[in-house]
């Protein structure tokens, strides 16, 4: 845990920490991303490295809980089974963007990707959908484009929700796939990361640490999230949220201008 801790100071920490254990409980609490709502948060004050090596483990293992252990398991890669191979693929093409294109450019990519997650709602009212011969084809480009915002900027789900609606899917059918992506996303992210290249340091066992000693409380909390959702209404926290995160896309975007991002 070395190179994590002398990266980030103990107010940096204790902001990853409350981040992710909070994006964890608002995942099950709204059905939104986990990490789509923590990385923008995170690199307000903390470099994308450390960002994602605080995430990485409680997303993994949040993925492979809902991936596995939802039922339905076989009806779901019976017909969709080559989505994470291409979400495989895309995270190796992605992990070689993390490791060439600067912080600045990965954090543009950041904004836009959080951008088209709030534009999520307003793509569902347009009642666009693919023709039929063309939904296999876009469900492989799009697993693809995925696993590129997976493993570069941790941000892959976005592109399969755009997906999942303009195809018409079920939503029972949509968690249990896109689970099954993130989780052979994050297989790829955690492999790359260990090994490292030439901008960004191999990840050691230590460092994982935190992370992984979060994975069983962000399950824990997501579990809880999921039954508060089933007794409260949750549409007023929904439209708080996103009214949130389209205030941080204008924060991003002031301190990409300005050069402010930790480094």
């Amino acid at each position: 845990m070395d190179l994590l801790l002398s990266q980030i100071n103990t107010g940096q920490l204790a902001w990853a920490f409350g981040v992710t254990l909070a994006a964890a409980y608002f995942h099950g609490l709204l059905g939104l991303g986990f990490v789509s709502v923590a990385m923008p948060l995170l690199v307000l004050f903390i470099d994308l490295r450390t960002a994602m090596v605080v995430t990485v483990p409680p997303a993994f293992f949040l993925s492979a809980r809902l991936a596995f252990f939802g039922g339905g398991l076989k009806q779901s890669l019976g017909r969709h089974w080559f989505m994470p191979v291409f979400m495989m693929i895309g995270g190796v093409s992605g992990a070689w963007l993390f490791q060439t294109l600067p912080q600045q450019a990965l954090l543009m990519i950041i904004v836009l990707v959080l951008i088209l997650f709030l534009s999520i709602d307003t793509l569902k009212k347009s009642h666009v959908h693919l023709p039929k011969p063309w939904v296999m084809p876009a469900a492989a480009f799009f697993a693809f484009l995925a696993g590129n915002t997976e493993t570069s900027i941790n941000m892959g789900a976005p592109f399969l929700l755009v997906f999942f609606l303009i195809a018409g899917y079920a939503p029972n059918l949509i968690v249990q796939v896109i689970n099954l992506c993130f989780f052979s996303g994050k297989v790829v992210h955690v492999i790359t990361l260990s090994i490292g290249g030439a901008a960004n340091a191999a990840v050691t066992l230590p460092e994982w640490i935190p992370g992984l000693i979060m994975a069983p409380v962000c399950i824990w909390l997501c579990n809880f999230g999921v039954r508060k959702r089933e007794r409260t209404p949750v549409e007023t926290y929904r439209r708080w949220l996103k009214g949130f995160l389209s205030a941080l896309v204008l924060v991003l975007l002031g301190k990409l201008a300005l050069g402010l991002w930790p480094m």
